[in-house]
């Protein structure tokens, strides 16, 4: 029968052989992320653009763990008041995420910061009855029913987590662990968090938010806006094969580190084309407001809620009622909103902007 399984202890004896193996592909890395941080500043819908990259975020990384909410569901949940417990578990994520970026200003990423996000991922949602904010003092195992024979994966014994964390807690936290670059100490942090799998739920959620908050703290990004859950989910088994080869006598950590590190290329990619796609259509949609003498704010609502009705506008806009719909059915009439059949309380979409965004 498998055992529990005892991870080794933090910095790897390998950091130097990975230092050398990975560095051609940690340079391509750190540019992308550094170009997408940089064009992402410039932009004039970056803080637009940071909301819609998050959301996205949170859908992909929840969609690992088998919600079936989509970016346009939790877009349009919004104006059509649509529930579920796929829809709150991304919600949660989201929240999760803004609450960890404000406890970086006043605390370490450790236990505490660990305790108060996994509670806010697993509020009101699948889980939720099982110790949120508290390590396991159970054994758990991950597999594919609900018999510890057939686990494809035995996690340390729960009397190890204290121990594993405090190490983990001082890899993260400590300058004698700092010689290794933070992408790559984000790859190891993610997986062995992962391998400790100090919770009876939520692990894989909690250890992809802590990516980005390692990622902030240590400024390889200014603002919370990278994320690698889009590219995890689209290779879900190959990010699960290759967690649990390093949960053997001889880990393989290159191999993870080196998908570990495509993924984030691959994203960085994505998102600068995203992000240039989104600039040139706002561009696209401002000088058409300008041609059609339409106030600059619809446009900027419009791409700040994609799905919304005309009471968007009220007291966002000095105007009269008739005024907003008028212009609204301008920016219909010029195919950047789309309207449902309804005669009152029309849901307007900007299809072109969630096709560039989904």
């Amino acid at each position: 029968m498998k055992k529990p399984f005892n991870p080794q202890m933090l910095p790897l004896s390998l950091e130097n052989d990975i230092k050398l193996k990975t560095m051609q592909k940690l340079i391509d890395a750190r540019l992308k992320i550094k170009e997408f941080d940089i064009l992402l500043e410039k932009s004039p819908v970056g803080e637009i653009a940071l909301n819609l990259f998050s959301l996205n975020e949170s859908v992909q990384s929840t969609k690992i763990e088998g919600t079936q909410a989509t970016f346009t569901d939790v877009i349009e949940s919004k104006v059509t008041g649509a529930k579920s417990e796929d829809l709150q578990e991304v919600q949660n994520y989201i929240e999760a995420l803004e609450i960890g970026q404000d406890l970086l200003k006043s605390i370490p990423i450790s236990t505490r910061m660990f305790h108060k996000l996994h509670e806010v991922l697993l509020k009101k949602s699948r889980g939720s009855n099982r110790s949120p904010g508290e390590y396991r003092k159970i054994q758990n195992f991950i597999g594919p029913n609900g018999k510890i024979e057939d686990a494809t994966y035995i996690p340390p014994e729960p009397q190890n987590i204290d121990k594993l964390i405090g190490n983990l807690e001082h890899y993260i936290n400590s300058e004698d662990c700092n010689t290794l670059d933070a992408l790559l100490k984000a790859a190891i942090i993610h997986a062995q968090f992962e391998t400790i799998h100090p919770y009876l739920d939520g692990n894989g959620r909690l250890g992809r938010v802590l990516i980005m908050l390692y990622l902030l703290e240590t400024k390889v990004i200014s603002k919370p806006s990278f994320f690698i859950s889009e590219e995890l989910e689209k290779n879900k088994f190959k990010y699960y094969t290759l967690l649990n080869n390093l949960r053997a006598d001889n880990p393989n950590w290159l191999d993870w580190i080196d998908f570990f590190l495509d993924s984030a290329i691959k994203q960085a990619d994505k998102y600068l084309g995203k992000l240039k796609a989104v600039d040139e259509y706002y561009s696209k949609a401002i000088n058409f407001a300008s041609d059609n003498n339409i106030h600059i704010n619809y446009v900027n609502i419009m791409f700040e809620k994609i799905v919304f009705t005309s009471k968007e506008f009220e007291g966002k806009i000095d105007a009269s009622y008739n005024t907003i719909n008028k212009n609204i059915n301008k920016l219909v009439q010029g195919k950047f909103l789309y309207a449902d059949d309804k005669k009152r309380n029309k849901i307007y979409r900007a299809y072109d902007l969630l096709d560039i965004l989904r």
